[in-house]
């Protein structure tokens, strides 16, 4: 649902430029979710974080994916979540994230409900179409796994860069007002702006959201289709932001 697959092709220029004028040799993402903008930026030294364990252990064990079924069954599915659920260990921590990622509808990490095998009727005809949502997403990420191997993934914290000078640093924030994932509920939205204030001083600084506030310019926009479940598409305006000058 929070992919930017659907507008990278806007932004990366933008981050390829700023990277070129301001010589930046360390380009982080510290709300990487998927890796489908830093997957395909070019600078010296590329780092990805996360403060969801689950996502970064599957991102760093993607090479595993590719041992794994075509299907996943609703009873394989529902016992992983069990184990998620209840903190067990029956499961290693790449691979509940590659059944909460990959399995989940819309990736929504055992938050959206199990991705089943969709029958769908052709609108202009009466053919059937067959999606298995599971094995596009494993076919996804196997075929992302060489865009990965140059990139550090960490399992922190957005404020643990704090410190950091002379990067470029592109955030994808949960947005405001929108349904979150379990692991970035509660996000204080005030205390993240502040933040990029603070981090925009020394650094180049683009964030992503619908809306921000009055001291952040928008420097670009796109019109997107989201999808929030099988029978509903919304359009929302996708915007990136930059501090004032």
């Amino acid at each position: 649902m929070g992919s930017k697959s659907k507008i990278v092709d806007g932004i990366l220029p933008i981050i390829q430029k700023r990277i070129e004028d301001y010589n930046i040799k360390t380009y982080i993402e510290p709300f990487c979710g998927g890796c489908n903008v830093i997957d395909k930026v070019v600078c010296d030294q590329k780092i990805a974080s996360d403060n969801q364990k689950f996502l970064i252990a599957l991102l760093n064990n993607a090479e595993k994916i590719k041992e794994l079924p075509d299907e996943i069954s609703r009873e394989h599915y529902s016992e992983v979540r069990d184990c998620f659920n209840k903190g067990l260990h029956t499961f290693e921590d790449w691979y509940i994230g590659a059944i909460g990622f990959l399995a989940s509808y819309n990736g929504r990490f055992f938050d959206g409900g199990y991705a089943q095998t969709n029958y769908q009727k052709s609108k202009v005809t009466d053919h059937i179409i067959v999606r298995n949502y599971y094995k596009e997403a494993k076919e996804n990420l196997v075929e992302q796994i060489p865009r990965l191997q140059n990139i550090e993934l960490q399992n922190i914290d957005y404020r643990y860069y704090s410190d950091f000078k002379d990067c470029l640093f592109y955030l994808d924030p949960p947005y405001k007002g929108k349904k979150q994932y379990g692991s970035s509920k509660g996000f204080n939205h005030d205390e993240f702006w502040s933040w990029c204030r603070h981090m925009s001083n020394k650094n180049i600084v683009l964030i992503s959201e619908h809306e921000a506030p009055d001291d952040f310019e928008c420097i670009w926009q796109q019109e997107v289709k989201r999808t929030i479940d099988n029978n509903k598409r919304v359009k929302a305006v996708e915007k990136l932001f930059e501090i004032r000058e």
